[in-house]
Order: C-alpha cells, then structure tokens, then sequence
C-alpha cells in the first residue's frame, strides 16, 4: 500500500513540476546513439556505418560521393551488427553479436557473417550457423567459437581466426589457427598454438608468429615461432600478478613485437620485445596513467592518457601514417572547422591508397561528429552526428577536477555545473557513480545522463574512485573488496571536496547511478544519511550475497572466483556491506528501478532491497519495466526513467 501511495504521489507530483522539466529535450536525449563505428570501403567507393534500426544495430552503406542510401542489413531477434570490417571493396564480415541491455552493451557470439554492400552473396562463414556452400542449409559446428586475429588486408578472400570449441573460450583451452574463405566459409587448418588462452599475432606477412598466454601456475607466457622451423618457442615467463601482456604489432621488418604489458609495473608499458632473444625495450611509459594504444590501419601511431582531458603522445614522427592523422586533427586546430577547446579528434578509418580517411570528433557538450577527410583536395565533408537527434547550443561543460582522499590516494573525476545557472545561485547537485567497478572509468565527454541533469538544474559530479581504470594496477587493486568502503569513502569525499568549493548547495545532493552505481546509490546515503537528500538506484545491486547465487556472473567460468577477488569471499562483509541489511539506516527517499529481464542484476535484487525497505517503513518507489535488461534500450522506456528520476529529485530537493 506504501508503495502504490508513493506512485500515486509521483503522478500527482508530476502536475506541480512539470514546469520545470524540459520534456522534450529529455525526450531528444533519451535516444541511443543512431551513428557508429563509420569506415570507408578499401577503394575510398563505399562509407559505411553502423545504424541504429528497432533499438539494435544494423549496418547501412552510402555512396562516398553524394552520401546516398545504398542499402541496409538488420539482424533478427536479439541478433545485432557487433564489430566489422571490410575484407575488399563489396564486401564486409561482420561479427554478430547478441543484445544484452546499454550498460553492458552486446556480446560476441563468435558468429561471422559477410555479405555485399548491395545485400549480394550473404554467408554466415564461421560459427554453430554456419551454411553449407553446397546446400545453403544451416549447420551446426560444435568447435565454433573465433576471433579475427588477421583480417588479412593483401588476401580479399580470406581471414585469420583463433578458434576454440564452443563455451572454452575462457577455459585455458588451445586456439587452432583457420583460415576462412569469406565467400563460403571454406576453411584451411593451420594448426594449433600450444599455449592455453593465448592471444595470437600475425606477421606481416599473415603468419600466426606471437602468442600471450597464461600457464597453470598464472604466469603470463610468451611465444614465438620461427618462419624456418615452424615450431614455437618460449621466450619470457613471469608471474602475473594482475597483469597482463597484450600484443599489439610487428615492427621493424617482422623482428620485434609492440607490446601493452603492466607485468612490472602499477602502469602499463608499451614495450618492444625481440622475438629472436626476448630483449626489451620500453617505448612509452607515465608513471601515474595507464597508456591507450591508438591503431590505425593496423599501426600503433600514438598512445594517450587521460586524467583529466586526453594526452596525445606521438609514437614515430616518420610515421606516413601518423601522419595523416596529425594533418587531420590540424585542420580542425588551425581553424577551418571550429571545435570545442580540447575536443578529441580520432581518424577511425582510411582508404587503401590513404587518399580519404574518416575522422571522429567529439567533445563534453556537442554529439561526436563524423567528417569525411579528402587528403588530395585538403577537404573536410561533414556526414553525420552520432545523436542526429540532439543539436543543442550552451550545454554545460565538464570540468576535469582532482582531491585527496583521506588516505592520501589522488582521486580524479568530472564537474558539470547546472546549465544557465545565475550568478551568485549555488544549485543542487547530483553526484553520477560509475558502473564495474573495477576497472571501468568515467572519461570527459558527452554524456547524456549528465546534460538530462544539468538541463534540468542540477550540477552533477563524476568520480573516479579507486579500482577505476587507467590510473595504474594499484590504483586498481585499492578499489578491490572495497565495494561498500574505500569506494564509498572517495565518493563521499568527493562530493563533501565539491560542496567545499562553494559550488553547490550542500543541502541539497542527490545521488544516482546504474548498477554498481545503483548499489552506490544506497549505499552512500546509508553511510551517510545527512549528505544525501534523495537516492535513485537503476538496475543496481543490492544484496552482495545474492550477488553469487543469482544472475549471469556466477554461471561465467571462474566467475564466482573473479567475484571473490573483486568483491570479497568474507561474509561478515558482504552482510555488512549489502543495503538490504542496512536499510533501517537510510533516510534518504528512494527510486529503485529495474529490468525485468535483467542478468546482471536480477530483478530478485530489488524485490530484495523493496522487502527490507518496506520492514523498515522507509519511503520508496519501485518501478519494474518489462522486456528491459541491464540498461534499458527502449526509448520510450528511457524517457520515462528520466522522467521519473528528475521529478523524484525535483519533489525531495
């Protein structure tokens, strides 16, 4: 009876403030990305992109020279476009991948499909649908799980897989190298790499000669094999300590391998190896942020870190490929096209000839943009926004900002102040955790979540407490079995660090968040229930317990082990730090909102935190939307998430 007098609350509530609420401009910013991942045929003929189609990604194809239509490629069911390539001029694979909810996105199925960009020849090539050239029947392969480890740029009909048998992926399990005809899915067996779990590179030549992987005795294990023998042979052995190596390229004629590798240090290296005598060389290193390699064209040409705003280090000045992309981001710096101050500017496909590449542009207050770059007339075509939908003009700005938490760790994170705020007004805020959270971060950017907020009044604060990501592998390791302590704590002291600053109106904070962010959303205002006025938790977690009997982590291989190690195998603290133990101790107002179909975080997880609620006579509302999972997809089933949200926290603060 509570709860419906609460809902009832809400909807009457809805009349009083709906002067405040921009619903339109909730509406525009509730949509998902409609744009993505755009490239350029190898012949610089053919654009294409991923195109959002019923909530799920398709694939669209355009005409390079007038931007028309050509065609488009949907999937069935939960089935949508995951990553892809073009293999030669009319052709693309596609990795097909399965609809899981925005907060986890969508996962490989190990599937290949190709077609045409005139629809022309479909094949599933690779995985348990795999067809028969012969009678185009469907088949089922039970070894049938890959990896594209060469698209094979010089071979338009072929690429280079890693396959295990299916659900051995993550099982220590030998990849078999196969080559696979793109047309047919005819396969050439080259063997198997003898090393368990190993991520395989290829030489330029498109021989499988490097391997990574990890012995029984959780080691990281090197391999490489000679061109004259053909055998493989180890190189490096060290403990693996949390880290890993990750190879990203052949250099210098096929004799030394680039590498990402946190195996010695907090932050990660890009190191070159011999793969004659295993010598080592470090190329880049920060002693404070991890590195992101930035490929193009299968060539490391920079690495950056991100603190704050992005840094850009240049790797090779003679690179004709790096290049490219410093002439491309100089068009936008010098002028010819105005961008936002620190704007990050990517050149995320180019033409085999390297006569027109595809640039990205994105800032904190604008939808990322795509242009066409046309080197030999020194032109910049715009295509499209990846939010056709959202064109807005005095969005707020995100502020990179940093503190100390009462440890001594330095804490990053992002300010947005409330749009149009007056002078002298000091507006409530609401601080947005991050999900994972061991090892995601939050980075400067769009975000619509933030400008919802914003828009409506709110300043907003992002931390990225420890165990967020690129910050190094003992930041990492602070954030672990940390979940309702240190993390909690660096969100506290964030928030009470912005509220020092005079920016805000420390009486009035909110806090929301998705998934662990959810569970932060109660778990902070349990712990301190006089800093945060009102609560929204969405599709969070809030029994840890439960956390290892129900949803989709602990049927994952070594996936209970991982939560032990993340989490914590104590149950002292899991029963300390769960909300639905310590509901008696929140004051705070609560939304909880959940997916039905969530596997993440069951929906049992907020009927569970609802029961301990309801005991405690403590004010609530529980929203359950059906045929939504972790993250809601449906637009329309977005709107009303936001609507609601915004009139929870426009009604307690």
């Amino acid at each position: 009876m509570k709860n419906l007098l609460l809902l009832l609350l809400s909807l009457h509530t809805t009349l009083v403030f709906s002067n405040q609420i921009d619903e339109e401009f909730v509406k525009r910013f509730s949509s998902l990305p409609t744009y993505n991942n755009a490239q350029i045929s190898p012949d610089g003929k053919i654009i294409s992109a991923k195109l959002k189609i019923d909530d799920k990604w398709a694939i669209a194809f355009f005409d390079v020279n007038n931007f028309k239509l050509i065609s488009v490629i949907p999937f069935k069911n939960r089935e949508e476009v995951g990553s892809y390539f073009w293999v030669n001029n009319e052709r693309v694979v596609i990795d097909i991948a399965i609809t899981v909810g925005t907060l986890v996105g969508s996962f490989s199925t190990g599937q290949y499909f190709s077609i045409n960009y005139d629809k022309s020849n479909p094949a599933y090539i690779f995985g348990f649908r795999k067809e028969t050239s012969a009678s185009r029947k469907t088949v089922v392969d039970k070894t049938s799980y890959g990896y594209v480890i060469d698209e094979m740029d010089d071979d338009p009909d072929h690429i280079l897989l890693a396959t295990f048998p299916r659900g051995r992926f993550t099982t220590g399990a030998r990849p078999t190298i196969v080559r696979v005809n793109v047309y047919n899915g005819g396969q050439k067996n080259f063997g198997r790499v003898p090393l368990g779990g190993s991520y395989v590179l290829t030489d330029s030549t498109g021989e499988p000669r490097f391997a990574v992987g990890e012995s029984t005795k959780a080691e990281s294990v090197v391999i490489t094999k000679s061109r004259e023998s053909q055998s493989w042979t180890e190189i490096s052995r060290s403990k693996i300590a949390g880290g890993s190596i990750i190879p990203l390229e052949f250099i210098e004629n096929d004799t030394k391998v680039l590498v990402l590798d946190d195996t010695e240090s907090s932050t990660a290296k890009i190191k070159s190896i011999n793969i004659a005598n295993g010598e080592q060389e470090v190329i880049f290193h920060h002693p404070k942020y991890d590195p992101s390699p930035q490929i193009l064209d299968d060539e490391v040409i920079a690495v950056s870190v991100a603190p704050g705003y992005e840094q850009v280090y240049w790797l090779d000045d003679n690179s004709e490929i790096g290049q490219i992309a410093r002439a491309a981001m100089g068009y936008f710096n010098d002028g010819n096209i105005e961008v936002a101050n620190k704007a990050w500017i990517n050149v995320s496909s180019i033409n085999k000839d390297r006569t027109k590449a595809i640039i990205v542009v994105g800032d904190d207050v604008s939808s990322p943009k795509y242009y066409l770059f046309d080197l030999d007339k020194g032109r910049m075509t715009f295509l499209f926004n990846m939010w056709p939908e959202i064109e807005e003009s005095n969005l707020a700005k995100s502020l990179p900002i940093k503190f100390t938490a009462s440890d001594g760790l330095t804490i990053h994170g992002y300010f947005t102040n409330a749009r149009n705020v007056k002078d002298g007004k000091k507006p409530p805020l609401i601080v947005l955790p991050h999900g994972g959270p061991i090892g995601p971060r939050d980075d400067w950017g769009f975000d619509p979540d933030v400008h919802i907020l914003s828009n409506a009044g709110y300043a907003v604060l992002k931390v990225n407490f420890r165990g967020s990501g690129g910050f190094g592998r003992d930041f990492i390791k602070a954030g672990m079995g940390e979940w309702g302590d240190g993390i909690q704590r660096d969100i506290i002291e964030g928030t009470e660090w912005v509220i020092e600053q005079g920016w805000v109106d420390g009486d009035r904070v909110g806090i929301y968040g998705g998934s662990f962010g959810g569970y932060s959303s109660v778990q902070a205002p349990i712990l301190r229930p006089d800093l945060f006025k009102a609560a929204v938790a969405y599709i969070g977690v809030f029994d840890l317990e439960m956390l290892y009997k129900e949803g989709d982590i602990p049927s994952q291989f070594s996936g209970k082990a991982a939560l032990e190690q993340l989490v914590g195998d104590d149950k002292n603290l899991l029963k300390r730090t769960s909300p639905v133990n310590n509901a008696h101790k929140l004051e705070a107002p609560l939304l909880i909102v959940s997916g039905k179909e969530d596997q993440r975080a069951p929906v049992e997880q907020a009927y569970a935190l609802e029961r301990a609620l309801k005991a405690n006579n403590k004010e609530y509302e529980l929203i359950i939307v059906n045929k939504e999972g972790h993250g809601f997809r449906d637009p329309e089933n977005r709107e009303m998430f936001y609507m609601k949200m915004l009139e929870h926290f426009n009604i307690h603060l």
